[in-house]
């Protein structure tokens, strides 16, 4: 055996004869350690030894005996899981723990043979357990559900007890070959080796690339309880013996089979379990591809330990053969469907368009970098600009990294539309089950929109209450400043010197980023950004200058929109009094004070959720969009109830698109998982670390210039000796880093400041890793700079 902290072998489980203590030594356990005393009833179990008592008060208790090759480890996981679904999801049913007379929730006790087994007591739950009838479909869309809701439930679980190998686990289908001597029949044995082989062929290779967590990994009708009156209403969940670290395609495909034996309609049954859990937790095409295959691997597995096992505990030969030949001819009645059209029905039932995996391979084998710049530039035109030298193909996102075409993970350190990370599961849970709902024009009512406007003017200072939702960054822009003309009755618009506002064509006037400032209309004039810069000490005079031009231009100010995190002109935020400076002079002026937060709002910042904030200021508009929607397209204007009316008495305002209830579920989602998940604070501390750790980096490379910026929002200034910006350097090292898997991107006057902008659950350790690639680079390129 191995020893107690040791990850045990996967035959151990299985092997090792389960405990036979007598109901009296039960009893006589109960009372001693929990203080129960009751009737006692033994439940079946596979490897364990389970009772139910009752006592005289009518409550009810299962105990567990472990067997003793289960280390206190893998029972402590099962303990910790159970505590950990009912902090996560208070609506799921599970069982709890009932500690002993010691103040302990697991009691070893010893048999007569001198084996020291686990001894728990749980909670029972109320309910019954599911009809044993094929024909009842009722269970099945719920099945599919409950099993989503429990695996996202149990996605930030982890524990030590998981690294260990079950058998049951069919991540290890491979290792039943050995036991396929015990199947005796030939057209059994043949039928075992078929699907083993198809194992090997089509799962094996995909297993490291699938999504995976702890799982429950037996959901299946002997470990649910239904309500009395309502055979499709799962009241409970239970036994978490097989609990293991393990794919979550694996999880559903174990449910699958399970719930298949004994029903004529194999596929309808299948569907029926997928849109369930798809409805839920939505699957990926490469899970859906390998499903077919994985079903029959656990129709498989059930027969062939079945047939080893029998050997070993032939005692308990009723319950370890009890589904066996149903579940042979369950097998047969799969492999006579076809793998292609059952695949395409799984994709259909999720909503998807199944690729010819094939052909898309040899597509992308065939399809050069060249060739495909090239299509991209014949298709998509000249402005279709690209990151990097050498341009990424991207085909997946994670968190904080994304994945290219060839396999290649990169830690995205620039990318601010997936605010709460890339596929954020509750933000695609949100949006997919939304859209199969309801998507439509906005000229109808819907409870999202209001939910999502309040909770955004909430976060609001009075008086801005009134909320206008829009699709894009540059169609907020482009709203407040309508909103600003009509209001103020004047024509002129304030920015900084090299700020960025959008693409419309009213908002690419506000960007100086994108075009030079020799072009700008008359109608704009620019100021100073808080950088390091002493004009920015004397805002007043900046503006007073730009008021006086847009004057001589035969222009009044009616709006000074600027970027409260100064993106484009560095990345900086407002110094106190800054703002408040400015607000003052432009109202004085007849126009309005525009905070657009669509790059740095949503708690990037950290110190604060809006950029505006830094100062002791109140906007007469907040534009929004980007992080909103979590690369959703979603933006908004906020403001307040007057301003709102002027522009609804002279020219109203309709957006088909914004707003719709798609949009809202985002929009609320992303909010969700910033309060829950506590992004904000860790934008502060991620990047109260990242400055640290950048301070001591400059010591040893006097290249590196000011630092600026807050949260996960930073600029570094690349200079050279002198203390000259230099552009060439910080492009250099952006492309460096892009090739040892580290994404960061370029700002500023001239771009020579190296742009930080990740999605803001970025970690200390990805934090680590970016310094790692920065000063890789460093390294690189500085010795052999001119």
């Amino acid at each position: 055996m191995p020893e107690p902290n040791h990850a045990p072998y996967q035959d151990d489980l299985l092997e090792t004869q389960p405990p036979n203590f007598t109901a009296k030594e039960v009893k006589d356990i109960a009372n001693r350690l929990y203080g129960l005393t009751g009737k006692l009833s033994p439940l079946d179990s596979e490897r364990d030894q389970n009772f139910r008592i009752k006592t005289k008060t009518g409550n009810q208790f299962v105990i567990k005996i472990a067997n003793n090759a289960e280390t206190p480890a893998m029972i402590d996981m099962q303990i910790k899981a159970l505590e950990h679904i009912t902090q996560t999801n208070p609506d799921l049913s599970v069982p709890e723990v009932l500690f002993s007379r010691n103040g302990l929730a697991i009691e070893q006790v010893q048999a007569q043979n001198g084996a020291k087994h686990g001894f728990r007591i749980l909670t029972y739950l109320p309910g019954i357990p599911p009809k044993d009838d094929p024909t009842e479909l009722a269970l099945l869309r719920p099945m599919g559900a409950s099993l989503a809701q429990l695996a996202q439930s149990l996605r930030g679980f982890f524990h030590s007890g998981a690294n260990y190998e079950l058998l049951w686990d069919l991540k290890h289908t491979s290792k039943l070959r050995q036991y396929l001597p015990h199947i005796t029949d030939a057209n059994h044995h043949e039928l075992a080796s078929y699907f083993l082989d198809r194992f090997d062929q089509n799962v094996l290779p995909q297993i490291p690339k699938l999504r995976a967590q702890i799982l429950h990994n037996d959901l299946t009708p002997d470990n649910i309880i239904v309500a009395e009156n309502d055979p499709g209403c799962i009241v409970g969940m239970i036994d978490f013996g097989d609990m293991t670290h393990t794919l979550l395609i694996i999880d559903l495909a174990t449910t699958i089979a399970q719930m298949l034996r004994g029903h004529a309609d194999l596929l309808g049954v299948a569907v029926e379990i997928i849109a369930g859990y798809h409805e839920i937790n939505p699957l990926e095409d490469a899970e859906l591809r390998i499903l077919y295959d994985l079903i029959a691997a656990r129709l498989t597995m059930l027969n062939v330990i079945a047939a080893w096992r029998v050997t070993l505990h032939p005692e308990n030969r009723e319950y370890i053969t009890g589904g066996v030949e149903e579940t042979w001819r369950t097998l047969e009645a799969w492999r006579a469907l076809d793998p292609a059209d059952i695949t395409k029905k799984f994709f259909r039932t999720c909503g998807l368009w199944e690729m010819d995996e094939a052909t898309s391979s040899q597509k992308n084998s065939n399809e050069t970098l060249k060739s495909h710049l090239k299509r991209r530039d014949h298709l998509l035109g000249p402005c279709a600009y690209l990151f990097y030298e050498r341009p990424l193909h991207i085909v997946r996102g994670e968190g904080v990294w994304l994945y290219d075409v060839d396999g290649n993970r990169y830690l995205d350190a620039y990318n601010n539309v997936a605010h709460v990370g890339h596929s954020h599961p509750h933000v695609a849970n949100a949006i997919a089950k939304q859209s199969r709902k309801l998507n439509t024009s906005t000229r109808y009512m819907h409870g999202l929109i209001l939910e999502l406007a309040d909770q955004i003017t909430k976060g609001m200072p009075e008086p801005l209450s009134v909320c206008m939702f829009v699709c894009t960054g540059s169609e907020a822009n482009e709203l407040a400043w309508q909103m600003s003309q009509l209001a103020s009755g004047n024509s002129g618009a304030l920015i900084t010197k090299y700020a960025y506002h959008g693409s419309s064509a009213a908002t690419m006037q506000f960007s100086p980023e994108s075009i030079s400032q020799k072009n700008l209309p008359r109608h704009v004039q620019t100021i100073f950004a808080p950088t390091s810069d002493t004009t920015f000490r004397k805002p007043d005079s900046g503006i007073n200058n730009a008021i006086t031009a847009l004057g001589e231009q035969g222009h009044q100010p009616a709006m000074l929109l600027l970027d409260t995190s100064f993106v484009s002109d560095g990345i900086y935020t407002s110094p106190k009094d800054y703002l408040s400076i400015l607000y003052t002079k432009t109202r004085a002026a007849g126009g309005f004070s525009i905070a657009d937060e669509v790059q740095g709002g949503f708690g990037r910042l950290g110190q604060h959720f809006w950029g505006f904030q830094f100062d002791d200021v109140i906007p007469d508009i907040v534009t929004m969009g980007k992080p909103m929607g979590n690369g959703h397209p979603l933006a908004a204007v906020v403001t307040r109830p007057e301003i709102a009316e002027v522009i609804a008495n002279k020219t109203g305002y309709f957006n088909t698109f914004g707003g719709n209830p798609v949009s809202c579920a985002a929009g609320l989602a992303v909010l969700e998982v910033i309060e829950k998940e506590g992004l904000q604070q860790n934008a502060l501390e991620v990047g109260q670390y990242l400055k640290e750790r950048l301070t001591v980096l400059q010591k040893d490379y006097p290249v590196i210039g000011e630092k600026h910026g807050s949260g996960l929002l930073q600029g570094i200034d690349m200079i050279k000796p002198g203390g000259a910006s230099d552009p060439k350097l910080a492009d250099r090292l952006m492309n460096n880093m892009r090739e040892n898997g580290v994404l960061v991107g370029t700002t500023g006057p001239n771009y020579a400041t190296l742009k930080i902008r990740p999605p803001i659950v970025f970690q200390k350790e990805h934090a680590d890793t970016l310094l790692d690639a920065l000063t890789k680079a460093l390294d690189e390129l500085t010795s052999i700079k001119a």
